[in-house]
């Protein structure tokens, strides 16, 4: 059997032993950043809105997630940012933010700062990135709808009317003034109504317009809302024709 020197054995484990160059790690990236739901700020309550953020690096070793409204009077940091899944070079974290009364409505900006604190070669990184228009956070808006009379002959005139407000400055429902608003009929036995008017709320949020009474059945009233205001629609009244 043919044995193998001391010295080449000692050679040979000193070759293997020498660790292989370090692979070049990828940029820093934020990859995406998205905000869920349909949020509303409410009187006297918290609303939260989750957040998803995908980061890639060498090894992340730190996220931080703030929500900023356009123009100012809104902003929210996300002080739960946890990864959820993934790796520390690849991973996917979440979190929430929260907003309350004193924050406005309109369209969020999602601005995510990482830093890739453990890489040591070119990437060794801290990089703020920033998603404009993620995310619209409205506010609480309120519609009522009446009619009157609500008991009619055939031909006479009904007044529909109503008053829109939202949430104010305050943190209490103030009239909502120069907002289109739809009034809808439908009739009697019927399962979709159909719309009759756009009327515009005045200074004080009032609405209100004359209908020649034709025939029985109910009226309601729509608010689309809009990028601060939110959405509303009411309930169907009653009118009765004789």
């Amino acid at each position: 059997m043919r044995t193998v020197a001391p010295l080449v054995l000692a050679v040979l484990a000193t070759v293997l032993s020498v660790p292989a160059p370090a692979q070049a790690a990828g940029p820093l990236t934020v990859r995406a950043a998205k905000a869920y739901g349909k949020p509303v700020i409410l009187p006297g309550k918290k609303t939260k809105v989750p957040v998803k953020i995908a980061v890639t690096g060498t090894r992340i070793t730190d996220v931080d997630v703030t929500l900023e409204r356009a123009g100012g009077r809104g902003f929210a940091l996300v002080s739960d940012l946890k990864r959820v899944s993934g790796t520390a070079g690849d991973g996917v974290w979440r979190g929430t933010a929260v907003f309350d009364r004193n924050d406005w409505g309109g369209s969020y900006t999602i601005e995510v700062a990482a830093t890739d604190g453990t890489s040591a070669n070119a990437y060794h990184d801290f990089r703020v990135v920033a998603f404009k228009g993620a995310v619209k956070i409205r506010r609480a808006a309120r519609l009522n709808v009446a009619a009157a009379p609500d008991s009619v002959r055939k031909g006479a005139k009904v007044r529909v009317h109503g008053v829109l407000r939202a949430l104010g400055r305050k943190g209490t429902y103030a009239p909502l003034k120069r907002q289109r608003v739809e009034i809808w009929f439908r009739p009697k036995g019927k399962k979709k109504g159909t719309r009759i008017a756009v009327v515009s709320t005045d200074a004080k949020g009032r609405y209100s317009r004359l209908f020649t009474a034709r025939k029985d059945g109910t009226v309601a009233a729509r608010y689309k809302g809009t990028d601060v205001w939110q959405q509303k629609v009411t309930g169907w009244k009653d009118i009765d024709v004789r």
